[in-house]
């Protein structure tokens, strides 16, 4: 008996997820390439595939904002991720609309998902915002394209995301450290968060790989704060340690206030390093040596990737010398 072909099976032949499908098929110009849409058309011809269009459907095909959800982290990269999205949403000639979800507060992120989606959008950025299972079968329910910008999940093979690799990072400021002869390295300032347990995993991997015992006191949970570093300081040197590796660049820039105060003089009688490579790097004493990701590439990727609804994609990252480690 002959079936009818699903937009499943259209999706499943041009590789492509069925949201892309149903925009293509809708003519939603600017939400995907011209590469997609190809493949797209090509495979609903092969098999016969019509697509019956709803009045919502053709109200919303000529969308072209982008919304923007915004976590307020307690840390300074996100400007840069936005300057990203803008200037790539600028040169697809695009409006953007910005919701703001709080601090890691379940309520505000679903009451801001649930704005943008009562509007005519494209699609969604969330940035650095940490969704719970509920909300992303919102997400996914609403039929748009969403990605997530500066973090990820779990499973990094299905998530829809634009970010650094936050193992990778770990691992990165672990081994630079362990390569100038530090032994004894805490971690300060990292969340419980999937983004503070990715880079924990990444330190513990290089830690055990070069035969180092992590011994009880030497990771510091935190929110990656400025006064974060700060209260975790006296915590963390009354370890002994040689090294810390700072969650962000505004924990590194309390842990070097607080280190100062103290009356000790770095990188000789403790070597920092920071995550992230913002301009707090260049603008303490000494300047904090760092593990940089390039938000504003991961702002400009993430629209790229959300409108061509590509697989995930991980921005590159790189060791930025400075003057806050010392070579033992």
């Amino acid at each position: 008996m002959y079936m009818k072909a699903t937009i499943k099976d259209v999706a499943k032949a041009a590789h492509v997820s069925t949201a892309t499908v149903s925009r293509v098929l809708a003519n939603k110009v600017g939400t995907y390439s011209e590469k997609t849409a190809k493949k797209v058309r090509k495979a609903a011809a092969t098999m016969g595939y019509r697509r019956n269009i709803s009045a919502a459907q053709l109200a919303a095909r000529e969308a072209t904002t982008i919304a923007i959800i915004i976590n307020d982290t307690k840390t300074n990269f996100w400007q840069e991720v936005l300057d990203g999205i803008q200037e790539a949403i600028e040169e697809q000639h695009r409006d953007s609309i910005i919701f703001y979800a709080g601090n890691n507060e379940p309520a505000k992120l679903t009451a801001a998902i649930n704005s943008a989606l009562a509007r005519p959008i494209a699609g969604l950025l969330l940035v650095a915002a940490k969704a719970n299972a509920q909300q992303r079968r919102l997400l996914d329910a609403s039929g748009l394209p969403y990605r997530f910008v500066s973090i990820y999940g779990s499973n990094d093979e299905t998530e829809k995301f634009t970010s650094s690799n936050n193992i990778e990072i770990g691992q990165l400021a672990t081994r630079y450290l362990i390569d100038r002869g530090h032994t004894r390295i805490g971690l300060a300032g990292i969340d419980k968060s999937t983004t503070g347990l990715q880079r924990l995993l990444g330190y513990q991997k290089v830690m055990t790989a070069a035969n180092l015992v992590v011994e009880p006191g030497w990771v510091q949970y935190g929110d990656y704060s400025f006064t974060n570093g700060q209260q975790l300081f006296q915590q963390l040197y009354d370890q002994h340690l040689t090294a810390i590796i700072a969650a962000s660049d505004m924990t590194a820039a309390g842990l070097v206030k607080a280190a100062h105060q103290a009356g000790l003089t770095l990188p000789t009688d403790l070597s920092i390093i920071s995550i992230d490579g913002t301009f707090i790097c260049d603008i303490t004493a000494p300047q904090l040596t760092s593990v940089s990701q390039d938000f504003h590439l991961m702002g400009k990727r993430s629209v790229a990737n959300l409108l061509d609804d590509d697989d995930p994609v991980f921005i590159p990252v790189k060791i930025v010398e400075r003057e806050s480690v010392q070579q033992l």
